[in-house]
């Protein structure tokens, strides 16, 4: 990449994000810089970063970008939603990219509401997070509001009820402040014990959930007692240690990581009170021999989401960056935050038990690529197809009798779902033609081939039987492969796959391990059509 003096010279000394593009204007690398000028200076330096992939990635370069920002903290939020939106060639990507979401109580409100949030930016609200499962995450909002009736709604919803409570009243999950001011003292009695569970004092919660369980038994609501017992169960599941020993880690991240060739896995445990509430895993393939680098990057790139921000984060001690990784840190929300290196003792215990975890991870990880590997063979052997079927492309039309039609297609790659290549269609085709609009689909999807994120696939999956099949495989390119999936019938027990010029439909019976990755990626594609089709169908009715 050539760039001319003057432009180099022409970029400010501000700190911003910086996008090296190819010829074709896409984005091939994100950055953030705390001097913009100095850090893209640095890329054209005879000692410039000597990364394997920063050396492919100024050969490819073409052109240059910038955003200035108000500050280096703005810098990295921008940097993290610019990867995410962009997905650049040459930065690093995580295989699990999502934002964590906490439990945020409002105190400012006249009766504090809980919600779930992504971000953790008001300093009048208390938070309980991050939460990596989603399950664990409703479950515990539905304890607190079962245990002591807060309120979840909208100010709106909450103002329209003045008169009458919700249902929510009349099943136990609010106590209803809205029509009955002479709650107030009791409710707040309430946010007062969330507060004090949310610092991580939980014993009284264990007791009383466990009671809440007996009760239920003893009156016979099973379902209820079943709530209870899983929430008792989540409550002590999480206790790691003796409370002595872990009492001055109330809120504290723990980091370990683990290398396996090319695959890296970060685990961060979140300890909330002497408790882990929950985990992160950070997954990536590594191109480059500088993992540490790139760990370290991974790493500043997950706090900059402003998820609930801890006191103290503990690194294992051969972490290398510890001071880059404080200086990109050191913005107002984490300011605050330590950051050290665990050296002996109870620190290297929980170090350790990270490290295991993520080496855990990795290795479970590829018990189940190789697996799945056996598995996509099998396929390839069961249906003939000349490769396998690695990217498999499944379609679904939905419709109500032809009106609001809509098409979907959902992408597995290896065996599993990958949503950021799913496709929604609204068809143009007019009546109840359920062939016609499959092909459509289909059709509009095969112009795209060889467009980034339209790679040609290993195999489509047609939802429907024969008749579905013969009409998509006229359109088709001879050298992509396809089958349709039907349920079963009363004379076949299980899902049948049908192949073109063939009468009789595919023996799945003996490789029912094989058949459920494409029923469960028929499933998805149904799902993500009528989802679409339900919202067409509402937008409608308010036209």
């Amino acid at each position: 990449m050539k760039l001319e003096k003057d432009k180099l010279s022409a970029l400010p000394d501000e700190p911003g994000v910086y996008i090296f593009k190819d010829k074709q204007n896409e984005t091939l690398y994100v950055g953030k810089a705390k001097n913009l000028r100095k850090r893209v200076k640095s890329y054209f330096s005879k000692s410039k970063d000597s990364r394997i992939s920063i050396n492919f990635l100024m050969q490819e370069a073409q052109s240059l970008d910038f955003i200035s920002t108000n500050s280096e903290e703005d810098a990295l939020i921008l940097e993290n939603k610019t990867i995410k939106a962009r997905q650049p060639k040459y930065n690093i990507l995580l295989k699990d990219d999502r934002t964590y979401a906490s439990l945020r109580v409002e105190l400012k409100k006249s009766y504090p509401r809980i919600s779930i949030v992504r971000k953790c930016d008001d300093k009048d609200s208390i938070y309980l997070g991050p939460f990596k499962s989603s399950n664990s995450l409703y479950n515990t909002k539905r304890l607190f509001q079962k245990m002591f009736g807060i309120r979840d709604c909208t100010d709106n919803k909450y103002n329209r009820h003045r008169h009458r409570a919700c249902i929510y009243k009349d099943i136990d999950l609010c106590i209803g402040p809205c029509n009955d001011n002479s709650l107030k003292k009791s409710y707040m009695k309430n946010i007062s014990s969330i507060k004090e569970i949310f610092k991580g004092k939980v014993g009284g919660l264990s007791k009383q959930v466990a009671k809440n369980m007996n009760l239920m038994a003893e009156q016979e609501r099973f379902e209820e007692a079943a709530f209870y017992r899983d929430q008792f169960k989540l409550l002590n599941k999480n206790y790691l240690f003796d409370v002595r020993s872990v009492e001055k880690l109330k809120n504290l991240d723990v980091i370990g990581f683990h290398v396996a060739k090319k695959k890296v896995q970060i685990v961060i445990l979140f300890f909330r009170g002497g408790y882990i509430i929950d985990k992160a895993d950070l997954y990536f393939e590594s191109e480059t021999k500088h993992q540490d680098i790139e760990i370290y990057q991974i790493i500043s790139q997950f706090y900059s989401k402003k998820l609930s921000i801890p006191k103290k984060i503990l690194l294992p001690n051969n972490f290398q960056y510890v001071d880059e990784l404080k200086e990109d840190l050191s913005t107002a929300s984490l300011s605050k935050t330590s950051i050290k290196t665990a050296r002996r003792g109870k620190n290297i215990r929980l170090t350790e038990l990270a490290f295991q975890n993520a080496k855990n991870y990795i290795k479970s990880n590829m018990k189940s690529e190789k697996e799945i590997d056996l598995k996509l063979d099998n396929i390839k052997k069961i249906l003939g197809l000349d490769n396998t079927p690695r990217r498999i492309e499944c379609f679904d039309i939905s419709n109500t009798q032809g009106s609001n039609p809509v098409g979907s297609m959902i992408t597995f790659i290896n065996g599993k779902p990958n949503k950021g290549l799913y496709k929604r269609f609204k068809v143009q085709t007019q009546g109840p033609n359920d062939y016609a609009m499959m092909e459509e689909v289909v059709s509009r999807r095969l112009k795209r081939i060889g467009q980034v994120g339209w790679e040609k696939p290993d195999l489509i999956l047609i939802d429907g039987g024969r008749g579905h099949l013969n009409k998509i495989y006229k359109i088709l390119n001879s050298n992509i492969s396809i089958a349709s999936i039907a349920k079963p019938s009363k004379s076949a027990k299980i899902d049948r796959i049908y192949l073109p010029h063939e009468k009789a439909s595919v023996d799945f019976s003996n490789n029912l391990e094989e058949l459920k990755i494409l029923i469960n990626a028929r499933d998805e594609a149904h799902r993500f059509a009528i989802t679409f089709h339900k919202l067409k169908r509402k937008e409608a009715m308010f036209l």
